[in-house]
């Protein structure tokens, strides 16, 4: 039987925020990042209205984490206060797996 990979859950954001940011043209505000990730995850309106004990949206919460491993990667730009922007490095990345 073949093992699960597991890992802390946002991963699974990884590839989805940045074909998200690639579908936008490089950027975006993270509310439109949001949206389309939750289109291309088939995200249910349910999981999407989860939240946390602060209050706050799980989903967004999530996605939110991948982008700050993705800044740390060099993927994504950090630069710009409300604007999620792809590196040099993150409009050449392939597909991002476990």
């Amino acid at each position: 039987m073949a093992k699960v990979k597991q890992g802390p859950y946002f991963i699974r954001y990884f590839d989805p925020v940045i074909k998200a940011l690639k579908e936008l043209g490089g950027s975006g505000t993270p509310s439109e990042v949001v949206e389309i990730v939750a289109k291309l995850m088939n995200v249910s309106e349910e999981e999407q209205k989860e939240t946390l004990k602060t209050g706050a949206s799980r989903f967004v919460n999530q996605v939110h984490f991948a982008r700050q491993y993705l800044v740390w990667e060099g993927l994504l730009a950090s630069s710009k206060r409300g604007v999620w922007s792809l590196t040099e490095k993150g409009m050449q990345v392939g597909e991002i797996s476990h």
